[in-house]
């Protein structure tokens, strides 16, 4: 833990022409050789109690080239107080996509995704 007042640095994760920075909690970054390509990710610390840290109004900017749409979608599953929703159909859909300066709502808009609240808990169904 860190020390009362002490800065926190952001995290570097490089592997092969890979590199991503993040800020305090965590990187990942794979290389893959066979594809050349890469898949890098931050991980920071959930805010407790919440299984999101944006809400659809949030400005981001987003860059997205040739992810399919549900791998996009459960990146933003991950970061929304929201479930994101994606069409079966589209799931395996290459998408590229690039925005500036945008709230959430017009980016999910943008790629065809919808959103719903939040389930705050999934009870298993028994059978009698």
């Amino acid at each position: 833990m860190a020390a009362k007042g002490a800065t926190r640095v952001a995290m570097t994760c490089r592997a092969g022409r890979c590199q991503i920075e993040c800020p305090p909690g965590g990187c990942a970054c794979i290389y893959v050789y066979e594809t050349d390509s890469c898949n890098c990710e931050c991980f920071g610390e959930e805010r407790s109690g919440s299984a999101g840290v944006l809400g659809l109004g949030n400005k981001i900017d987003v860059s997205v080239s040739g992810l399919p749409l549900g791998q996009v979608a459960a990146r933003f599953d991950r970061l929304l107080t929201r479930n994101v929703l994606v069409p079966s159909r589209r799931v395996k859909e290459r998408v590229r996509l690039r925005l500036t300066g945008v709230r959430v709502s017009a980016a999910l808009s943008a790629l065809g995704l919808v959103t719903h609240g939040r389930t705050k808990s999934r009870s298993a169904t028994r059978r009698g």
